[in-house]
């Protein structure tokens, strides 16, 4: 007889409900999702209905866990804030790396507050300031914040709405996934709005390029996060919004990732 939960530990009957539904779900396709479900899943209470219920919906197995790992934090999620990626511990190591110095940080949609979060963590003596225009969101990345001994200051912004002071660094992974691009399956359970925008997904990142300057201190850097190929776009429009040196940072895939512009 199946239990419809549990704790400490799956017992067998659960493991062969888990396993079936979702080889039926994925077709042997996504094994390694399996292994991590299930690893989640043995220290925890949950409900068996409601985890076959997401596996045939094809549920991310971050929400599923209500929880994932980024950079040296565990991170609580929910379906108000985009699942932390790999690619964007990049960001968070190369800050870590180049702008030790750096006193303020600003954190533009900061989202389950991971990036904002883990360099707090390593720049103990760095204000760091994370906003976003989701209050749900900012719920999220408050009770995250309480792993960090160097709490990150989170505020409603919708980009600069809300901000009115200058910053030594500002970074931001916004939405860049073009209206026209077809979603694979397991974003749509992601909040569409911290991945979306506009012309061909750059609306938001040229907004970000135009207004950050003005709250970028004298020597203040920017660094954003971006989809493939926008990078010639964006160098560009840092250019043209008076930006006086530009790099360019793969991601773990040796893509380019992410472009930082200097004031």
């Amino acid at each position: 007889m199946q239990r419809s939960s549990l704790k400490s530990k799956i017992v067998k009957e659960e493991l062969l409900s888990i396993k079936k539904v979702w080889r039926n779900t994925y077709k042997n396709s996504y094994e390694e999702g399996l292994h991590f479900l299930l690893h989640g899943l043995k220290d925890k209470n949950f409900l068996l209905e409601s985890v076959l219920t997401q596996i045939k919906n094809k549920v991310p197995i971050q929400y599923i866990l209500k929880q994932w790992f980024f950079y040296d934090g565990e991170y609580f999620l929910n379906r108000h804030v985009l699942i932390p990626r790999p690619e964007t511990e990049v960001l968070v190591d190369y800050v870590i790396n180049n702008f030790s110095h750096a006193k303020k940080i600003l954190d533009l949609g900061t989202g389950s507050g991971c990036i904002a979060i883990e360099i707090s963590k390593k720049l103990p003596a760095s204000v760091i300031i994370g906003v976003d225009e989701s209050e749900d969101a900012l719920k999220v990345a408050k009770k995250n914040n309480k792993q960090t001994k160097n709490p990150v200051n989170f505020k409603a912004s919708n980009w600069f709405s809300n901000i009115d002071e200058t910053f030594d660094l500002i970074v931001s992974n916004p939405p860049y996934v073009s209206e026209n691009e077809r979603l694979d399956q397991s974003l749509k359970h992601e909040p569409r709005s911290a991945l979306i925008s506009k012309e061909d997904g750059l609306s938001d990142l040229k907004e970000i390029i135009t207004q950050a300057y003005g709250y970028l201190q004298d020597s203040g850097v920017l660094m954003l996060e971006h989809g493939i190929g926008q990078e010639v776009p964006l160098k560009q429009k840092m250019l043209n919004n008076s930006y006086k040196k530009i790099e360019l940072i793969k991601d773990i895939n040796g893509i380019n990732r992410f472009i930082v512009g200097f004031k």
